[in-house]
């Protein structure tokens, strides 16, 4: 009996330690996106980017990107030009919004390292389209870019005639009665540029004249 329980005990241990590794194991199955892709637009100028993104069981999105490209600019305060005003941008995105739809991929995230302090704080989108490789491609990968500066609201809409009037201020939820599982459309919607600001059919994918690299996009 001392026997057989002791072998039981064992059996348990193993399980549980089978299902601790599992749970402790990284998220690795949701949809993604990533790639690392150096191209020319025609300009002359070669641009480089590195990507992945990732969403997870929780919904969460994680992942990161690096761009270099020497024939840009950041938009300068003027209040406080740079020390140097030489061409070329460098940055590292921290991504948190991912958008899959077929061989598409749409991300979006914030700029917080950058050659030039002006492009801290920025927020970026990367489009991505995976037209597979070898027997199978249809196609050249292709992608499209943009670096936007946050916008700052430095006014509060008021009633002149209301004194003390919090009415801007004010937060709620607007939604449909008769859908009880409807999410809602909220009163003060972010100004951020993220990947659900367009619709991914809107954006046109730039020509690449020359790339090197491979873009992979799985749902």
């Amino acid at each position: 009996m001392r026997r057989t329980l002791v072998v039981l005990v064992a059996v348990l241990a193993s399980i549980i330690g089978a299902f601790a590794a599992t749970a402790d194991a990284p998220d690795n199955a949701g949809p993604s996106a990533n790639g690392t892709f150096q191209f020319s637009v025609g300009d002359g100028a070669t641009r480089y980017v590195s990507f992945n993104a990732r969403i997870h069981k929780d919904n969460t999105v994680t992942g990161e990107m690096t761009y270099t490209d020497p024939s840009a600019t950041i938009d300068m305060d003027p209040d406080n030009p740079p020390a140097s005003s030489s061409l070329g941008i460098s940055i590292k995105v921290e991504f948190d919004c991912l958008v899959i739809d077929g061989n598409r991929a749409v991300m979006s995230g914030s700029v917080v390292q950058a050659n030039s302090d002006d492009a801290l704080g920025h927020r970026v989108l990367l489009v991505v389209e995976d037209n597979d490789q070898g027997s199978k491609a249809t196609g050249l990968d292709k992608l499209a870019w943009g670096i936007y500066k946050p916008k700052q609201m430095n006014w509060t809409p008021a009633d002149a005639e209301l004194e003390n009037d919090i009415g801007a201020t004010l937060t709620w939820q607007a939604t449909d009665f008769e859908q009880p599982n409807d999410v809602g459309y909220p009163s003060n919607r972010s100004t951020a540029i993220t990947c659900q600001s367009f619709p991914i059919s809107s954006y046109s994918l730039v020509d690449v004249q020359h790339g090197e690299g491979n873009i992979q996009v799985k749902e």
